[in-house]
């Protein structure tokens, strides 16, 4: 993956309405972008292409409580202070 094409993830993101809170655009196979929608979540850049669906993101993405910890998406629960999302 490289820098440029990462970038374009980030702008393809932000057109589907998300708010990008912070990437790495170094083309690091690890890299990641985090970003806000009804939740905050983060995301590889690997692990979407540009053209996917905001649902199919969405899926694929970490989704994080407000405690800051990466939620089941099952039940939409904070691990720590135990209050659904």
């Amino acid at each position: 993956m490289d820098i440029q094409t990462n970038r374009q993830k980030v702008a393809y993101l932000e057109s589907l309405g998300y708010e990008i809170q912070d990437y790495c655009d170094k083309g690091l196979a690890d890299s990641t972008v985090y970003f806000s929608g009804d939740y905050d979540y983060e995301i590889s850049f690997d692990e979407f292409e540009i053209g996917d669906t905001a649902s199919s993101i969405e899926n694929t993405a970490n989704i994080y409580s407000c405690c800051g910890d990466i939620l089941d998406k099952d039940y939409m629960m904070c691990p720590t202070c135990h209050e659904h999302c």
